[in-house]
């Protein structure tokens, strides 16, 4: 009985010891989670914050205050880095951009000097060409020069041999015609080759004359094509222009008409007294109902060698046309649709009288 108190008062003892821990256990489980909840709540941010940057983002940031415990530095640290990141990416950027704009400005200055070198070496082999043919032009004209020259003194020979009255006088007269349109061939080839030597030869008259001259060589075309002619003239203004090559101008241009309407259709002649830039002068058109030109033919077709009639043309006609009349300080336009027809234009300065 002596040892029951004794018992008692050790269960007692345990009893209070064990009551005392669990109270201290209960008291700082909360305290712990809160000190854990410290620590592991801003370590998920900072993950989440760098799984974000992976992603693309850069501009992701923990939003964690600077702190002075360990965690809180970290946190400092990881947004300081982040913001020195973003500003050297922002950086590559602009430097990316930059140098995209200076690579594309080189690119499109070296198209447009590759652009300027086709062009000068497109000129030059014009140049090349227009010389050869120049040259072939006046040696076939000296060629045929020659023997006409010879063809004329023989035959004023023969003429004084056998005299006036032998009855021949018309045929004699058909060979001094021949002869002679024979020369005005070689002069004309002469002038094409060598044109600046004919520039100064400018003759005044009225465009409208120059057409009505010129219908009679294209009427045979006009029949055969089934093509009907309008004339509506108006101009009485005189030009300053070598009338052969006014009518070879315009002759090309007729020409041109025709061939593009080969199932027929209309052909029409205007002119008109015009102005431009305070300037008298007269406009010419020539137009006509064929199949049109589509938008890359008109941008080239007034270039030295471009046709569309492939082995029947030369490609040199409206060429040399523009040549003409730019020379006499005119402009020739030409506008057109596929399926509407083209329409030329040829504005030529007034003459001016002293």
């Amino acid at each position: 009985f002596l040892d029951t108190p004794f018992q008692a008062a050790k269960q007692r003892t345990l009893k209070t010891i064990l009551g005392g821990f669990l109270a201290v256990v209960l008291l700082s489980v909360p305290i712990f989670l809160r000190w854990a909840g410290g620590i592991i709540k801003p370590l998920e941010r900072m993950v989440a914050t760098i799984s974000k940057v992976e992603d693309g983002d850069l501009g992701a940031r923990t939003g964690l205050p600077a702190g002075q415990d360990e965690v809180g530095r970290v946190a400092g640290h990881l947004d300081h880095l982040l913001e020195q990141l973003q500003e050297r990416d922002q950086k590559l950027r602009n430097w990316a951009e930059e140098l995209n704009k200076r690579v594309a400005e080189r690119t499109r200055e070296l198209s447009e000097a590759n652009q300027r070198l086709e062009a000068t070496t497109k000129q030059l082999l014009v140049a090349e060409k227009l010389a050869a043919i120049g040259e072939i032009t006046a040696g076939i004209a000296h060629e045929i020069n020659n023997p006409i020259a010879v063809i004329q003194g023989n035959l004023d020979v023969i003429r004084q041999e056998v005299g006036n009255d032998t009855g021949l006088d018309t045929e004699f007269g058909l060979i001094y015609e021949q002869v002679h349109s024979v020369n005005v061939l070689v002069s004309k080839l002469l002038q094409f080759a060598r044109p600046e030597e004919y520039a100064g030869i400018v003759e005044h008259h009225v465009p409208d004359e120059v057409i009505n001259d010129s219908i009679p060589l294209v009427q045979h075309l006009l029949g055969k094509g089934d093509i009907k002619l309008v004339l509506d003239l108006h101009a009485d203004r005189p030009v300053a222009m070598n009338r052969t090559e006014l009518q070879q101008v315009l002759i090309n241009l007729i020409v041109n008409a025709i061939h593009a309407m080969p199932d027929g259709g209309t052909l029409t002649l205007r002119s008109a007294n015009k102005d431009e830039g305070g300037v008298q002068g007269v406009e010419i058109e020539v137009s006509d109902t064929g199949v049109g030109m589509p938008p890359e033919v008109l941008e080239s077709v007034f270039d030295p060698f471009f046709t569309t009639k492939q082995a029947e043309g030369t490609g040199l006609g409206l060429s040399i046309s523009q040549k003409l009349v730019s020379r006499s300080g005119g402009r020739i336009r030409a506008q057109s649709k596929v399926g509407e027809g083209a329409s030329f234009t040829v504005w030529i300065p007034a003459a001016q009288f002293e």
